[in-house]
């Protein structure tokens, strides 16, 4: 299988988008560490790739945490080997609502989530990939990293500088054999769209364009990204710098031919 001998670190990985990345990479020989804060939900997870065969181990952690993180890094490293593949899923979406009301313990915790997350994982497993001279490296990004949102400030924010991060950190990288690139997955059948789709439109005025996608079958299912993103992260992949898309016909045909059996 493509990513056999791998060994990847997922977060946000108990549902979600996070959930079937850590899925698909299990089915295609990876083995896989799933982090999350919920610890219940990674359990399920596990269980069911090894139900299927599969190699996986739960680390519960706060990404945000630079302790947690280096402990998330380590066990991976103790459990079966020093990781080849990180993805930087973990997400929030909070807080939402006009800035001028918003908390700013919240507002900043958003950003050490969604940005201060991907520094941490990716700071702490890049030295053991540029050692040996490989990794993959794969952060989620959004379509509020390029598309402004009212009532959405830290999370647009958040994205976007994780865009940025991304296409800086690939210049650091030429020509080391360690990439790093971000996909936007689109409009998911998720629990965080869910959760988005209950919020009144005055504080978030895309909640009735994200129900409107819902009631005409336009959400995908995670499943579809995640294909993607075991791509990108697979020495298939050249994909350093890359800022990409679901839509991309290029990149779903790449990823096709590359796990077809």
């Amino acid at each position: 299988m493509l990513l056999t001998n791998q060994v990847a670190i997922v977060t946000g990985a108990g549902r979600g988008l996070g959930r079937a990345v850590a899925l698909t990479l299990a089915a295609h020989g990876a083995s896989v560490v799933l982090a999350s804060r919920n610890a219940p939900a990674l359990d399920e997870v596990v269980t069911t790739i090894r139900r299927a065969g599969g190699h996986a181990l739960a680390q519960t952690a706060d990404v945000a945490d630079e302790r947690q993180v280096q402990e998330l890094v380590l066990a991976a490293e103790q459990w079966v080997g020093p990781a080849t593949i990180v993805v930087n899923n973990a997400g929030t979406v909070e807080p939402i609502g006009p800035l001028a009301r918003s908390d700013p313990a919240s507002w900043l915790r958003s950003l050490a989530v969604n940005v201060g997350g991907p520094y941490l994982v990716t700071r702490a497993a890049l030295p053991g990939m540029l050692e040996r001279a490989y990794g993959r490296i794969v952060n989620i990004s959004a379509g509020a990293a390029s598309r402004p949102g009212a009532g959405w400030t830290a999370y647009a924010a958040a994205k976007a500088a994780l865009v940025q991060l991304t296409r800086s950190l690939a210049l650091e990288l030429e020509g080391t054999g360690v990439a790093a690139c971000a996909l936007d997955p689109g409009l998911m059948d998720t629990p965080m769209q869910e959760h988005l789709r209950t919020i009144p439109t005055e504080l978030l005025p895309r909640a009735e364009e994200l129900r409107t996608a819902q009631r005409e079958g336009r959400l995908r299912d995670p499943r579809e990204p995640a294909l993607i993103v075991a791509y990108l992260a697979s020495p298939a992949a050249s994909p350093n710098g890359a800022v990409l898309a679901m839509g991309d016909e290029d990149l779903a045909r790449a990823a096709a031919a590359a796990f077809r059996p």
